[in-house]
């Protein structure tokens, strides 16, 4: 299935998937939930693996991306922020 990531700003929409495409600002902490069938919410298994850097995040969703395509690796941030407003303006931004 693939990854899904955030991407940076600057990113065109038609580019393969490369790290220097990923928005590793948004966080110092990430994580990866690998999701077995993406499709159906009833079906397959969710993990989440974490936390990690954004290199190590990458780096794991992409080698399992490799072995099992059929999956979704999903690469999600982590905030240790608990002002409810910086929340919301970070999630909006």
């Amino acid at each position: 299935m693939g990854l899904i990531f955030p991407v940076a700003e600057d990113t065109p929409d038609d580019k393969d998937a490369a790290f220097e495409d990923f928005a590793t600002d948004w966080s110092d902490t990430w994580m990866v939930e690998v999701d077995t069938d993406f499709e159906d919410e009833e079906a397959g298994d969710v993990v989440r693996l974490g936390p990690m850097t954004a290199q190590a995040a990458w780096d794991l969703a992409s080698a399992l991306d490799a072995k099992r395509s059929e999956w979704t690796m999903i690469i999600l941030p982590l905030f240790s922020d608990t002002d409810v407003d910086a929340i919301i303006e970070q999630i909006e931004s």
